[in-house]
Order: structure tokens, then C-alpha cells, then sequence
């Protein structure tokens, strides 16, 4: 049976489960966004829609930042309801992020974060119709194809980080 040795700390502090998860996130480059649909006849209250949005930055606490038009549909969605959700996929990572989107009127920071390749999308970087839509996480999945072996402890520590709570090292299971 593995145990835990006493002097523990003599081998340096273990990794923070909140760089792991903002440095796996680092690996994406879009995401789905995931919005409440506006009401509409014949629509059902509260319908899913999805979109592939570019990652526009990403902050050191796991906050997600997007660039889309003021006059989006999105937009108008996250206006009557900010819950949403974030998934990312890659080949062998899977995650899915709940949070809430808070739009964001920066124009400076859309400077900042700005790629030339959204010129697909938008006018240019000073276009005023342009607005930051806010990603701000409290929980996540995470899997991977490697095996289940690193699935359930990666989801607990992002699931911890999250919640803003600590893994206990005695609890996690030894490799």
C-alpha cells in the first residue's frame, strides 16, 4: 500500500491545481460557446445554441475572453440570461466549463488582444461596435484518451480550483 511519506514537504511543493488547469486551457485556441436562447414562437424557453468563437486571451485565474459585434445575436442572449458554456476539444482532451459571460465595453483591451486574422469577422480592432464577452468559470470536466487514470484527478483539482477549494493530498489516489 502507498503511503504518503512524512517528510512530504522536502520534495517541494506540490503543483497548483489552478496552473495546471489555466495551462491546459493555454492549449486552445477556440472554444464553443454555449448561450440560452431568446424566446421566440415555437421555440421551447431555454434552448441550447452553440458557436465556435476564437479565444481572444485567456487570464492566469481561468477567465476566457471573447470579441464579438455589440449587435449579436449572442449578445442579446447573454443580455436576458449569463449562464452559460464553454466546451473545447482537442484530440485527446475533452473539457466543459459552466459559468457566466459579463459583456464587456473595452476598447483599450480589445486593442491589447486583438489577432489580425479577425479581420474575417470584424471591421478592424477600432470598430465601436465591438464588445469582450467575459468567461468567468465555477466548474469543470475534464477527460482525456489517455486512459482513466488521469481523468478523475484532473477533473478533481480543476473542479477544486474552480470552487476555490483544496485538494487534500491524502485523499488522491497514488500512481
Amino acid at each position: 500500500m502507498n503511503q504518503v511519506p512524512n517528510n512530504v514537504a522536502s520534495a517541494g511543493p506540490p503543483p497548483k491545481a489552478e496552473h495546471h488547469f489555466v495551462e491546459m486551457l493555454r492549449e486552445f485556441e477556440t472554444a464553443t460557446v454555449i448561450t440560452r436562447a431568446r424566446r421566440r414562437a415555437g421555440e421551447l424557453p431555454g434552448e441550447l445554441r452553440g458557436r465556435p468563437m476564437a479565444i481572444a486571451d485567456l487570464s492566469d485565474d481561468g477567465t476566457l475572453w471573447f470579441i464579438t459585434d455589440v449587435d449579436s445575436t449572442k449578445v442579446l442572449e447573454i443580455r436576458e440570461d449569463s449562464r452559460a458554456m464553454i466546451a473545447l476539444q482537442s484530440v485527446r482532451q475533452f473539457v466543459t466549463i459552466n459559468g457566466h459571460i459579463q459583456l464587456v465595453p473595452d476598447a483599450a483591451r480589445v486593442g491589447r488582444i486583438w489577432k489580425e486574422s479577425y479581420r474575417v469577422w470584424f471591421n478592424g480592432k477600432g470598430n465601436p461596435e465591438l464588445v469582450l464577452l467575459r468567461f468567468t468559470p465555477f466548474d469543470a470536466e475534464y477527460w482525456e484518451s489517455s486512459g482513466a487514470h488521469g481523468v478523475k484527478p484532473a477533473f478533481e483539482a480543476a473542479n477544486a480550483y474552480l470552487k476555490s477549494q483544496k485538494l487534500d493530498p491524502l485523499e488522491q489516489p497514488q500512481q
